[in-house]
């Protein structure tokens, strides 16, 4: 139990050491390449945050147990749509809102269930698959296709390797440091005897957010909040498109309707609260960001109650 409690803390120390060094190196490669930061944390830190729980997924698919992967992925999307947004509102004591992907609120909702939608036969297919990896692919196009729109002049010039490899190095400890975290809250957890269920909502489905929201919350401690949003809102999409369909690709995934149905209802409307709580007055407000987080805990009541 010691081992575990010290793996833990120190894990706890990495995330937040090398989400400041992350914060600062996309920064600067967002003022090299005249992007905005929302853009270059949708895209680039959106990607790298989103494989713990990516891994996951490919492992279980591999092992013959997408079901593990997808549930993993919907539950990780659930908690960055509410428990993981609702924090950095609080912690940033309400979060202004500058960036225009409010503005495809439609295509965000629509992205985010719809693996929920594919898979309402019971079945996703490798068919169901390649849908989800094109039209996250199709997203990710259209926000580079737009980066006029989304352009910002910049004075300074950075050295490009200097900070792409800074950059590397800080996200390969993000998520070095996640991983060990989820590795000792779910060995805590088995030592603890607390139920399977609780460490997949709880320690497993948390775990795999720990990259975003260290690198968030050091976001909006410099005063970045686009960054922040972009890196949460990003990761959501990658994950109900490109990773859940990589999953289904390798092993297509046979599901339980009514918990699926369950989790897809609170996915829909995780999406629909925190697009209509960022579109007002363009702030996340303190007050919105404590009843996203209680959605997240009225989620997991439901499914603990459920199973």
């Amino acid at each position: 139990m010691y081992q575990e409690v010290i793996v833990f803390l120190i894990a706890c120390v990495v995330l937040y050491k090398a989400g400041a060094y992350a914060v600062k190196a996309v920064t600067h490669l967002a003022r090299m390449f005249h992007a905005t930061e929302f853009v270059t944390s949708f895209i680039l830190i959106a990607f790298i945050s989103s494989l713990p729980e990516a891994f996951i997924s490919i492992i279980s698919a591999i092992k013959g147990d997408p079901s593990l992967g997808i549930g993993t992925l919907l539950g990780s999307n659930i908690a960055d749509l509410t428990l993981i947004l609702g924090i950095i509102g609080l912690v940033g004591r309400g979060l202004p809102i500058h960036s225009s992907i409010i503005r495809k609120d439609f295509y965000f909702v629509g992205l985010t269930i719809l693996p929920v939608l594919l898979g309402i036969d019971g079945v996703l297919s490798r068919i169901d698959a390649v849908v989800l990896i094109l039209a996250g692919l199709i997203f990710v196009y259209v926000l580079m296709k737009e980066r006029p729109y989304f352009h910002q002049e910049h004075h300074e010039h950075d050295h490009l390797v200097k900070s792409s490899i800074t950059l590397v190095l800080s996200l390969s400890a993000l998520l070095l440091a996640a991983h060990a975290i989820v590795w000792s809250t779910h060995s805590l957890a088995i030592g603890l005897g607390v139920s399977s269920i609780l460490i997949g909502l709880v320690f497993t489905a948390l775990g795999t957010t720990l990259p975003e929201l260290t690198f968030s919350l050091q976001s909006i401690k410099k005063k970045h909040a686009s960054l922040a949003l972009g890196d949460i809102l990003g990761v959501v999409v990658v994950d109900a498109t490109i990773m859940i369909g990589i999953t289904a690709l390798i092993a297509p995934i046979t599901l339980n309707l009514f918990l699926f149905g369950i989790v897809g209802v609170f996915t829909l409307f995780a999406a629909i609260f925190a697009m209509l709580f960022m579109r007002s007055e363009k702030t996340l407000s303190q007050e919105e960001s404590l009843a996203l987080i209680f959605f997240y805990v009225a989620f997991v009541v439901a499914q603990v109650l459920l199973r």
